[in-house]
């Protein structure tokens, strides 16, 4: 009786054993080196490690405490474009309206999608959209659409206006909305050619300069060791205006007063593969590509191109069930206003992981750190596959 007894006690306390407690040894051996590490001990440090396989928490570390996540909230965004988006990434719409059947005339609306890969120089591969515009007969206009979208997000850092990772936002990007300014023997080079005009100098001067609600670059004189490339953000512009420069043909802007209605039956024109455009967002952590990830989601789902909107529905319905509701204000981790845990990053990982028919962590989470920004001021893979979300600073 007595032995029996005290195996009951055993079994009732071994089931009331924290899950901290029943930990392997090695993974409280990975706490232990983090609570002793003077790197760490430098700052307040979260980390959680799950077992892929089962989602078993091998080692936590303030894994349920809130902190400023930057780049991983990317995490977030991905998992919207993984709920929301098909195989490839709506690039624009447009409806032909014929305006004089008699005479063969009419005009193609064209509206923005929030889509970031138009013309982008990494996804050229990817353009019929813009082709299809160069070699439509129709009069082309460019329709608003209705969006809430400022050109920077809540929260950001407001002096990096000029910092390649901070392009401005917008509902028909192109370019992704940068210059890029080359460097060669003698001189310079800008693409597109458009902006070519808005370069001053070279000047006397220690850097380049832009102001910031104007997209007018000075530029200082040649120094050696200089990287070849520079990627510059532009301050909003008439995208009529780019737009017909680079199809070299007349476009036009119009204004949201023009039109009583928003037409319906719009036609969508895809252009590059989801899975590349994620690849390219998670492993150079591109800022740009993520903001416009989460508008091109918020006008698939509904029509608006309004991230706060798509946001909140995502929180109360995709992301509900996970352990503690992150407060997520952008796409790509700018904002100093977003706050999430480690176990709520690090549990959507392994369920999507698990049970994402795209195997989402295998395609968009690399194993190896491999990238690191380059020289040219664009970040880009180095060595290796790639590498995961930058850590809050």
């Amino acid at each position: 009786m007595r032995v029996a007894c005290l195996f009951s006690l055993f079994l009732l306390f071994f089931s009331c054993v924290s899950p901290r407690q029943v930990r392997p040894r090695w993974g409280r051996g990975i706490e232990k080196r983090i609570g002793q590490s003077p790197v760490f001990a430098q700052g307040f440090t979260g980390f959680v490690l799950l077992d892929p396989a089962t989602g078993r928490v091998l080692a936590d570390v303030h894994g349920d405490k809130y902190f400023t996540p930057a780049s991983n909230t990317k995490i977030l965004t991905l998992a919207t474009c993984l709920h929301l988006l098909g195989d490839s990434v709506p690039a624009l719409q447009t409806q032909r309206r014929i305006l004089n059947e008699a005479e063969n005339r009419s005009v193609l609306l064209v509206r923005g999608t929030g889509d970031p890969t138009f013309l982008h120089p990494k996804f050229q591969q990817w353009q019929a959209p813009f082709e299809a515009l160069k070699n439509s007969p129709d009069t082309l206009k460019i329709f608003p659409r209705k969006s809430n979208l400022e050109r920077f997000g809540p929260g950001w850092a407001w002096d990096d206006y000029p910092e390649h990772y901070q392009a401005e936002r917008s509902v028909f990007p192109m370019y992704g909305n940068v210059v890029r300014l080359g460097r060669e023997p003698g001189g310079y080079t800008v693409e597109p050619p458009f902006f070519t005009k808005n370069f001053l100098g070279p000047l006397l001067i220690e850097r380049l300069k832009r102001r910031e609600h104007e997209s007018l670059w000075a530029l200082p004189l040649p120094k050696p060791g200089e990287p070849p490339e520079t990627w510059l953000p532009f301050t909003r512009i008439d995208p009529g205006e780019l737009l017909s420069d680079t199809l070299g043909k007349d476009v036009e802007a119009l204004s949201g007063l023009e039109y009583e209605y928003v037409p319906d039956n719009w036609q969508t024109h895809y252009a590059t593969p989801l899975d590349t455009v994620l690849r390219r967002m998670m492993h150079q952590s591109d800022n740009f590509i993520a903001e416009q990830m989460l508008v091109v989601c918020a006008g698939q789902k509904f029509d608006l191109l309004q991230q706060d909107t798509v946001i909140r529905w995502m929180l109360d319905s995709v992301l509900a069930p996970l352990p503690a509701r992150p407060r997520w204000v952008d796409g790509s981790g700018l904002s100093r206003y977003n706050l999430a845990t480690p176990r709520t990053l690090a549990r959507y990982c392994n369920c999507s992981g698990r049970s994402n028919g795209r195997s989402a962590c295998s395609t968009c989470f690399p194993a190896a750190a491999g990238t690191e920004p380059s020289p040219t001021g664009t970040p880009e893979q180095t060595d290796g596959p790639g590498f995961l979300p930058k850590p809050a600073a």
